[in-house]
This record gives C-alpha cells, sequence and structure tokens, in this order.
C-alpha cells in the first residue's frame, strides 16, 4: 500500500467521522491499525494505538519502545511516540490528547476496546466523550481498494494450493494433523504469512461445523472437510471443500449434491445492490427444501479483509447492501451429528456488475 493509499483513507475516516458527530478516534485493535496506520504487531498487553483527529492535523501513534524503530520503518504516520514498560503509556496517551485538542471532545472508539484501555483514556482526560464507532471502521473497511484486492487473490490462489496439496495427502490411516501439516507447510511455502487456522475433520468429526483436528486416523468411507485460512500481506483467503475417501454412500452422494446446489445457487446470485440476507436466502432454502435445514446450523458466510470475520456478514436478518468490492464467502453446510458434514466455501468479490469467485477450484464430488 502507498502513503496515498492510507491518505484517502484517513481522509474518508474523518469525512464519516463529522457525519457522526465524532471530533476523534482512539484506534488500538491490530486489523484497524494496519488499516490506517500501516503498522501491526504482536502487542499483546501493550497499547499500540492511533489518534487520529476529524482536523487536518497529523496523527500520532503510541507504541511501546521495543516497537519504536519497527514503527518508523513500516508506518505512514510521522508522529511517532514511545513509552518504556517502566513508564507505561498513560502520559503518551495524554499528551497525543492535549496536542490534538480533543479535550471534552467526543472520541470514537472500536467495540474491541479492552476496558483497561478505555479507562486508561478516561483517567487521562475525564472530560472525554467516549463513543464507540466501530460501524463507521467496519463501513470503510469492507469496501475494498484495488491493492486490497490484489493482496485478497494472492491470498486465495494460496488457500487454493494447500487444499489441492491436502487432497494429495488424504489416505486412509493418515492423521487428520498430518493432513494439516502438509496444507500449512504448502501455503506457507508459497509465501502464506500466517495460517491462523487449519481445519481437517474425517467421519464423524466432520459433522462439527468448527471441530478440532486431531490426531484421528482417516478411513474408507470417510467423509474429510478441510476449513484453511491464510494471510498474505494481512489479508485473508478462507477456503472449504469436503471430499470422500475409497467409497461414498448414498446418503453422502445426496447430501453433497445439495450443499453445492446451494452454494452454487448463492454464488450465481450475488451482484452488486442486493441484500445479504438474500444471498443467504438463496442457499438456506435448497438446503430447507431438500429437508436438511435443521442441520444447516450457520450463517452462509462472512466478509473477509483484514479480518477472517468481518462486514458483511451473510445471514437470515442482514439487510446491508453489497456493494462493488465488497469480499465475502459463501458457505453452506449441512451437518449430521454422528455421522459426516459436508461444507463448500467460497471467496467471492462483488464487481462493479456482478461477481467473481477468488478460490478458484473445482467443486464436483470428489472420491480419493
Amino acid at each position: 500500500m502507498s502513503t496515498r493509499d492510507f491518505e484517502e483513507r484517513i481522509k474518508k475516516l474523518r469525512e464519516k467521522a463529522e457525519r457522526h458527530g465524532i471530533d476523534g478516534f482512539f484506534i488500538a485493535s491490530e486489523p484497524n491499525m494496519r488499516y490506517f496506520t500501516g503498522f501491526s504487531t504482536l502487542a499483546i498487553e501493550r497499547l499500540v494505538s492511533a489518534f487520529i483527529s476529524t482536523e487536518p492535523v497529523e496523527p500520532i501513534l503510541i507504541v511501546p519502545k521495543l516497537e519504536e524503530e519497527k514503527a518508523k520503518k513500516l508506518s505512514f504516520f510521522k508522529d511517532i511516540r514511545s513509552y518504556t514498560d517502566a513508564e507505561g503509556p498513560r502520559r503518551a496517551v495524554g499528551e497525543a490528547i492535549h496536542e490534538l485538542n480533543l479535550s471534552e471532545a467526543t472520541l470514537g472508539v472500536e467495540d474491541s476496546l479492552p476496558f483497561k484501555f478505555y479507562r486508561m483514556i478516561k483517567e487521562a482526560d475525564p472530560s472525554l466523550d467516549v463513543k464507540e464507532a466501530s460501524a463507521i471502521l467496519n463501513w470503510l473497511r469492507s469496501i475494498k481498494s484495488k491493492g486490497e484486492i490484489e493482496l485478497m487473490k494472492r491470498a486465495a490462489y494460496i488457500a487454493v494450493e494447500g487444499v489441492m496439496t491436502g487432497i494429495e495427502s488424504i489416505k486412509v490411516g493418515v492423521s487428520e494433523l498430518s493432513v494439516a501439516f502438509e496444507i500449512e507447510k504448502e501455503m506457507i511455502k508459497l509465501g502464506g504469512e500466517s495460517v491462523p487456522f487449519c481445519l481437517v475433520l474425517s467421519g464423524e468429526n466432520s459433522a462439527l461445523p468448527h471441530g478440532s483436528t486431531s490426531n484421528r486416523k482417516i478411513k474408507k468411507g470417510d467423509a474429510v472437510i478441510m476449513d484453511v485460512g491464510v494471510t498474505y500481506k494481512g489479508y485473508y483467503a478462507d477456503i472449504t471443500r469436503t471430499i470422500f475417501v475409497g467409497e461414498i454412500n448414498e446418503t453422502q452422494r445426496k447430501v453433497y449434491n445439495v450443499v453445492l446446489k446451494a452454494q452454487e445457487n448463492a454464488v450465481d446470485f450475488v451482484k452488486p445492490w442486493i441484500k445479504a440476507c438474500q444471498v443467504d436466502r438463496k442457499a438456506r432454502g435448497v438446503i430447507e427444501e431438500a429437508d436438511y435445514g435443521e442441520f444447516f446450523t450457520h450463517r452462509t458466510g462472512h466478509g473477509l479483509g483484514l479480518e477472517v470475520h468481518e462486514e458483511p456478514y451473510i445471514t437470515q436478518t442482514n439487510e446491508t447492501t453489497l456493494k462493488p468490492r465488497m469480499v465475502f464467502t459463501v458457505e453452506p453446510g449441512i451437518y449430521l451429528h454422528g455421522s459426516f458434514g459436508v461444507r463448500i466455501e467460497d471467496d467471492i468479490l462483488v464487481t462493479e456488475d456482478e461477481k467473481e469467485v477468488l478460490t478458484k477450484m473445482p467443486k464436483d464430488l470428489l472420491v480419493v
């Protein structure tokens, strides 16, 4: 991302803030730090934060002393303040509030802000009116730039190659963890920045939508779900495929074909200016019509970007209008407890007139 990209993000944030009566922002989450400053780090309990005023003044980045040089290298912010572990960040926070003329102002914060940091800014300046403003930040991040889309396409390619490697690794007697290891290794080799999750769920484990990859050995007749998340330069791809090992019974075949039809029905429907709930309905309706509605226990999808779950959420009740350059998953599933499950997931980019599937990988029923 160029300096111009970050300047444009700050400009849009200020425009949105003024419409909502917000005078400045205190940003502390890793995804929003990366989006607005270009800097991210594993802060854990230490405060890493940005103060951004709606006035045309230089924003301030506050980091622990050990992160100062990294921040200078990665962030487009020019005003970078640091604090030592001995002193803590309170003084730097108070100075930033004062220098940006935010005393007695309305300060927008994220809904994920830890209470100890909320308390810190209130103690630094009790006159502050602190207002939850995640909706503004989420809306800005939901519309991807050309540069972001290119990064997400690369992440999607890496995810697809990982799952393809997983399919090649699946054999009777091989453990779920062994398959997951091969998937992760391939994605890292291709430039994946991190692999936040790599679910390989076989047999009865595949009936758990978010089961845990285990030492279970894959057996003949198993369904195997691979649900993989990978990041590339901070941006996520998320893909799921289900395959069968050695043989397939009629129930497995029927369930797979229902899920495939539901997924394709929803993906085919995607275009700009429809509502998120309409996409959910296109998938859910197929599954309900096949009398498996009670076994589809989650939403149809979620937005992707700097977080694996973000706006827009593809749920039964979300009236959000889908706009060009939004990216989200479509991932219906059917889970028969104690037996097996099937889920198929792709990442979808809304284009100016239709959509583009980013995770370009076959979905035909596969027995290996």
